[in-house]
């Protein structure tokens, strides 16, 4: 069930004082904005190089500038490599919710949700579109629940629906902060979310 505007406006209550001391501790240096800028026109126009595709992983999983990272994250970069032309030929890229279900369907280990999630954010960033994961995920339930007390929800996202309900809320959020953008709400709860999970 999608939040209310007045429940919108109470969250942005809670969190305008810290919202940007947390966004602050975004890592920049871990996940470089003009790397992330390049792969979302890439990815968006369907004409990443290889390169691309491989530099739009290792930065998503938090690998940038290291020597030498996972051999399953490297299994999965050829995978999606060697996909990508047929995702282009299917013409599954006119919607999002189209891009997730065939890339849901190519890549079939259910521990590649985020992944998933991750190359349709970056081909639809423009909806826009969260870039969900664990954290902004946990944030979205915690800042709901503290507004909706008694709220039960899931703790892992793993749906396309799941994508939709924080699509929908990170909307309202932000229409009641009108000082911020779509993407500096992406990564406020991405730390908002990472702290709640360490005081856990």
């Amino acid at each position: 069930m999608a939040i209310t505007e007045r429940e919108a406006a109470q969250i942005v209550e809670q969190i305008t004082q810290t919202f940007e001391q947390v966004l602050n501790e975004y890592d920049f240096r871990k996940y470089p904005a003009a790397n992330y800028d390049h792969f979302k026109t890439t990815f968006s126009k369907l004409n990443p190089t290889n390169s691309d595709i491989e530099n739009a992983m290792v930065w998503k999983w938090g690998h940038w500038d290291k020597p030498n990272y996972p051999q399953h994250h490297k299994d999965l970069i050829s995978e999606i490599q060697s996909h990508w032309p047929q995702f282009v030929a299917s013409g599954s890229s006119a919607t999002s919710r189209q891009t997730f279900e065939w890339w849901q369907k190519a890549l079939q280990t259910h521990t590649r949700y985020i992944t998933v999630a991750y190359i349709t954010h970056l081909v639809h960033h423009a909806e826009p579109l969260p870039i969900i994961d664990q954290h902004n995920f946990r944030a979205m339930n915690a800042l709901i629940k503290s507004v909706r007390p008694g709220t039960t929800s899931k703790k892992k996202p793993s749906s396309w629906n799941d994508i939709v309900t924080l699509k929908l809320f990170m909307s309202l959020v932000v229409a009641a902060m009108p000082d911020r953008s779509f993407s500096e709400l992406d990564r406020f709860l991405m730390m908002y979310g990472s702290k709640l999970k360490k005081s856990q």
